[in-house]
């Protein structure tokens, strides 16, 4: 019995990631004795939920909140929605409601009368669904060089019309409370919000940390026509349960221009490095159902280094420059991508082009 229990138990420590997804279900999902507040999509962390009072931490450019108040809860109500764009707004049964305190460009606050009930409420910037280009910033692996992130986050903050980032993971060493108070600190010196994957140096600590303040790490959303799908491939692979939400996702956006997002390439475009899935099979499948489900662009990190190259035709780009340590004799330091997108474009999948911006070079 006592070996038959042992099996039971390593059979139930197999999958770690599995563990990880079923905790995902439950980012953005809150209640006390009068109050509920659901996030569609899990697309926002929620950071506080007390009398009278909500704070999310955005994961989307376009929020759909569904807020339960009882009667003890109806009121004046202060909803904070940080990390979101500078120009969002609320609305809420007809009504816009408009900043009434100006924490920073990405902290927005409203204020708000509710009676019991149920509310829906849309955050978004007046754009969100309207099609047209834009931009956006990509990069992955600050870790060790959280203390200097900051001269990223200005060089980002400085490109006219960036919308927000997008991050390929590993924002910490080793995923330590005292990072991640850092990393929200360093986030003050980007004028931009940051929508992020975790990455392999995020589960040094139980992944609850990086849900608990920033949502979920398998999500998608939809800005402007371009549908942005983010994967949690942490340990090397995507887990099964993910892989069906992938596909779910990409099929929702199979007629729009759409880009993937994930730490660890599937295949190392090198072959010699340290930077794949742990099972080759697992990469090519992955890829075969990103050439299904008509992926425009995919975006990678784990290399600390620049790579632009092609899975079975898709333009895809490691980029590793958020400051660790790049690789040797590459020559690619610090530095960040600026994706253009247009949903209207008759070419290309609505991607307009890439490019690499260096530090380096942007401080010489």
């Amino acid at each position: 019995m006592k070996i038959v229990a042992a099996i039971v138990i390593l059979a139930a420590c197999t999958r770690p990631s599995e563990d990880r997804a079923l905790l995902e279900l439950d980012v953005g999902i809150a209640s006390t004795s009068d109050t509920r507040v659901t996030v569609a999509g899990g697309l926002a962390a929620v950071r506080e939920l007390t009398d009278h009072r909500l704070e999310l931490w955005a994961n989307s450019p376009v929020l759909s909140i569904e807020l339960q108040v009882g009667a003890s809860a109806a009121g004046t109500w202060t909803v904070v929605v940080r990390n979101s764009l500078s120009d969002s707004v609320m609305e809420s049964a007809g009504v816009t409601h408009v900043r009434t305190r100006d924490a920073g460009p990405t902290v927005a606050t409203f204020e708000m009368t509710l009676g019991a009930g149920t509310h829906t409420l849309r955050v978004a910037p007046p754009d969100a669904d309207v099609l047209g280009p834009f931009r956006v910033a990509a990069m992955a692996d600050i870790q060790t060089a959280l203390p200097s992130v900051d001269d990223v986050f200005e060089a980002i903050s400085a490109v006219p019309d960036a919308r927000f980032v997008v991050a390929m993971g590993d924002i910490t060493q080793r995923a330590q409370e005292e990072e991640y108070e850092m990393f929200d600190r360093q986030l003050a010196y980007l004028r931009i919000p940051f929508y992020t994957t975790l990455g392999n140096h995020e589960l040094w600590s139980p992944p609850e940390k990086f849900f608990e303040r920033y949502g979920r790490a398998s999500f998608q959303f939809t800005f402007k026509g371009c549908s942005f799908t983010f994967a949690d491939s942490g340990d090397a692979a995507i887990d099964p349960l993910v892989d069906e939400w992938i596909k779910g996702w990409l099929a929702d956006a199979v007629d729009r221009p759409s880009v993937f997002l994930t730490h660890m390439p599937p295949l190392d475009p090198n072959g010699l490095r340290y930077g794949s899935f742990r099972s080759t099979r697992d990469g090519q499948r992955l890829i075969s159902e990103l050439v299904d489900g008509r992926v425009d662009l995919t975006l990678y990190g784990h290399i600390h280094t620049y790579v632009e190259y092609e899975n079975a035709g898709i333009p895809a780009y490691i980029s590793g420059g958020g400051g660790a340590e790049p690789m040797k004799l590459d020559g690619i330091d610090r530095h960040f991508l600026i994706v253009e997108l247009d949903a209207t474009s008759a070419t290309g999948g609505g991607m307009k082009g890439v490019e690499l911006h260096r530090l380096d070079e942007l401080f010489d």
